[in-house]
């Protein structure tokens, strides 16, 4: 029993040293997003994408990196922007841009693995979702076309609305703090510390799941074992990660977390992590989140399911191989 509680004890103190490490970069990435949110810069973006015309699916695919939202709550606002018009190349390019980067995310990849690793992120996102567009408006007229991708007709209707009858789609916003705290006030100050508050839940939880699957797993798993495969060159690590967490949950800042505390460098030091390997994690652990998956099977066509892993998986390869191939 006091060897049980030994190594609780070393697990929260590990836990706590690292946590408290990145703690002033997780609050830094809370005040950017819940200020876009506050002034609802992306909300703006995102209704001006049926007019952008040929511009669609690049402007898809920058206003995913620069959208708060992960792919889950992603994933619902791009059927409604289908329904309110919005082609499925752009859309596709956007629900893969989208989970791949926010503000926080890059203020936590900046922080945790160097600013070079959250830009190459980013570059990472902007191409996958530029290449999800623009195959998918190849494949407009063989199956892809709006009309021929959901498997039933969807009601008419405001997602917002509570009593929306999709209840996959059905949107509980209305119930969040910053919402009742905007009907009941109005005050932007008062709204803005309300979305403070929620992300600082739903980051920081994220970021926390990253943390205690990186210490629970080095108390069981040689650590060495692991950055051997995540310094690793050649073919096998990038492919092990890439397959491996294609049935994970794993937003990126829970990614991020997982690998600084693999390596937990000191204050200044470069985290040596390989460029293949840190693709595959970066990229292809985000963008394959398995609630996506089953919302796309029971709202899309299984071939729009197919459509997304196949450019998802294959263009996380390319990109890691490609990354790691460069000469500088």
């Amino acid at each position: 029993m006091e060897a049980l509680i030994q190594a609780g004890a070393r697990l929260g103190t590990e836990l706590w040293r690292e946590f408290w490490y990145i703690l002033p970069y997780l609050v830094l990435g809370v005040l950017f997003e819940a200020t876009i949110r506050t002034l609802r810069w992306h909300v703006k973006i995102r209704h001006a994408l049926t007019r952008f015309g040929v511009w669609a699916i690049p402007a898809s695919a920058l206003l995913g990196v620069m959208s708060p939202l992960c792919a889950c709550a992603t994933l619902p606002l791009v059927i409604s922007l289908l329904l309110a018009g919005l082609p499925l190349a752009p859309a596709m390019a956007l629900l893969v841009a989208s989970p791949l980067m926010s503000p926080a995310s890059y203020t936590m990849l900046s922080a945790m693995l160097g600013i070079g690793w959250a830009n190459t992120v980013v570059v990472c996102a902007i191409l996958l979702g530029l290449t999800a567009g623009y195959v998918t408006l190849w494949l407009r007229p063989r199956g892809f076309s709006e009309d021929e991708i959901f498997r039933k007709a969807l009601p008419a209707g405001n997602f917002h609305d509570p009593d929306y009858p999709v209840e996959e789609l059905r949107c509980d916003c209305g119930k969040q703090l910053s919402h009742r705290v905007d009907r009941c006030t109005h005050n932007k100050a008062l709204v803005f510390l309300a979305k403070l508050w929620e992300g600082s839940l739903k980051i920081g939880r994220f970021a926390l799941i990253g943390l205690v699957i990186e210490v629970v797993v080095s108390s069981v798993v040689p650590n060495a074992w692991i950055t051997t495969l995540l310094q690793g060159s050649g073919p096998w690590p990038v492919l092990a990660l890439t397959f491996a967490t294609i049935p994970l949950h794993l937003p990126q800042v829970t990614a991020a977390s997982m690998l600084f505390g693999f390596f937990l460098p000191d204050p200044g030091q470069v985290i040596p992590l390989a460029r293949g390997p840190g693709i595959a994690m970066l990229v292809g652990g985000p963008v394959t989140a398995l609630p996506v998956m089953g919302v796309f099977l029971s709202m899309f066509r299984k071939r729009v399911l197919a459509l997304y892993l196949v450019v998802c998986v294959t263009g996380t390869l390319v990109l890691a191989f490609g990354y790691a191939a460069l000469p500088f």
